[in-house]
């Protein structure tokens, strides 16, 4: 389930989650939505009107119907009236992105179907209880509200299962094979503390000026004007008086007014010329003269701001695991079977996780304390795991996770956030590496599902 439950307040939903995935996808934004055909505009239809009647799209075996989406459409909209986005896209454009979500989402969810994941009754009534619970409703409350939104009980049902499909889905295709090598954080921290010891483009810079102005076609005359003025007063400044008040003997008009200053920008949005300039500088120290098309200046570094470069915090978690021993391949595979069995247990509130944990487990340190692990930061646990518990809301178990000699069930019980330790950012490294690589596999395997997928648009037809 994971995530996925918690993109809408009330009518889950996967279309950030998806949109995410297709701006991640090079050249996946303009995908065409029935295969050998551009996407079409859609129409501008008045939300849950009449006019809503009849389908959007077909999607393998699946249909999206109108009304369905004109639901989805509406939430949207209410989502970026709360979160103020000022200027709302246009309907139809709107309606065109929220389509595409739609059909990625049944499109997913078919092929995970197809490829041997199901979600029993017991899984998909824990979920709602989920939804409820995250919503601080009660599941009969949630039902009530679901209709009150326009929506059937039958429906919400079946989009919360197609969402726990797609959650197994890029559990077992991409989580779990998702990897991260010790040189590829090693180079991550050198290009951040390189960024951090020199001048990156998006350090923001704070710059105040004395200028000495030219005018268009200077002659030599008003040239040497200029530049004796501003040698004066580098002259002054290396004397040991302040900016502003050498700024305001050589410099009319408003710029001494203003003390000279530029205000901040990132590195890139300044001239290429005062960022030289500046390069070596403190904060309170001045430039040399430099000379532009506009006059001859003297640059004041009043401050920089250099990017974030490593995390100063980090999401815990708490972790309970049940471990079986598993030497060859006979033996793993009962153990996921019997794994398996466990985990349909506790989602259906057979056994408590912890008495299961004290009465299987083989890691007999972790089984005396029923599967405790304490809180755990990223990167603690071997990336499989890490990839895992990326998947998951606190109370979830994952699938039974095969690692050498072992296999192991993980249930998430919490998360905080936690203060970096000196010498924690590895971990935290290794695990912002892996939700990179795990984000941009699950939109190579959005895009691969898309397009074996049969998709037809009523009205794109040709």
């Amino acid at each position: 389930m994971n995530k996925f439950l918690s993109r809408w307040l009330l009518i889950a939903g996967l279309g950030a989650c998806l949109a995410t995935a297709r701006a991640q996808t090079p050249g996946a934004a303009g995908m065409d939505l029935q295969l050998g055909q551009p996407p079409a505009a859609a129409p501008q239809a008045p939300l849950l009107s009449g006019e809503q009647d009849g389908i959007a799209a077909v999607v393998g075996d699946q249909v999206i119907t109108r009304y369905d989406l004109a639901l989805r459409l509406r939430d949207l909209q209410k989502q970026l009236a709360q979160q103020d986005q000022g200027q709302v896209p246009p309907l139809a454009q709107l309606r065109e992105h929220v389509l595409k979500d739609m059909i990625d989402e049944y499109a997913l969810a078919e092929f995970a179907e197809q490829t041997g994941i199901e979600v029993g009754d017991s899984t998909l009534q824990r979920a709602l209880r989920q939804v409820a619970a995250s919503n601080h409703l009660q599941l009969a409350q949630l039902r009530a509200q679901v209709r009150a939104q326009g929506m059937g009980w039958k429906d919400f049902e079946s989009q919360i299962r197609r969402e726990v499909l797609i959650a197994r889905l890029r559990e077992r295709d991409v989580a779990a094979k998702v990897q991260v090598s010790p040189q590829e954080i090693d180079d991550y921290l050198r290009r951040q503390r390189a960024a951090q010891s020199g001048l990156a483009a998006d350090s923001v810079l704070h710059l105040a000026q004395i200028l000495s102005p030219l005018p268009d076609h200077p002659s030599a005359a008003q040239v040497a004007q200029a530049r004796s003025l501003i040698e004066q007063a580098a002259a002054a400044l290396q004397q040991g008086r302040r900016f502003d008040v050498v700024l305001r003997e050589f410099t009319a008009g408003p710029d001494a007014l203003q003390g000279g200053d530029l205000g901040e920008r990132k590195a890139s949005q300044w001239p290429a010329l005062f960022v030289q300039a500046v390069h070596d500088l403190q904060p309170g120290q001045v430039s040399g003269i430099i000379r532009s098309p506009a006059g001859f200046h003297i640059l004041e570094l009043v401050a920089r701001r250099q990017p974030s470069a490593l995390p100063s915090k980090a999401m815990q978690a708490r972790v309970q695991e049940i471990v079986l021993d598993a030497g060859n391949p006979q033996a793993r595979k009962a153990a996921v079977h019997e794994l398996q069995g466990v985990r349909r247990a506790v989602e259906a509130g057979e056994v408590s996780f912890s008495a299961k944990a004290k009465e299987i487990s083989q890691d007999l340190h972790s089984a005396a304390s029923g599967g405790d692990l304490g809180w755990l930061l990223p990167g603690q646990l071997p990336s499989e795991l890490d990839a895992a518990l990326n998947n998951l809301n606190p109370g979830e178990v994952s699938q039974p996770l095969v690692l050498p000699g072992k296999v192991v069930l993980l249930r998430l019980v919490d998360r905080r956030e936690h203060e970096l330790a000196p010498g924690q950012e590895r971990a935290v490294v290794r695990n912002l590496l892996l939700q990179r690589k795990e984000a941009k596999a699950f939109a190579e395997l959005v895009e691969q599902v898309r397009e074996r997928t049969y998709v037809r648009i009523p009205g794109n037809d040709s």
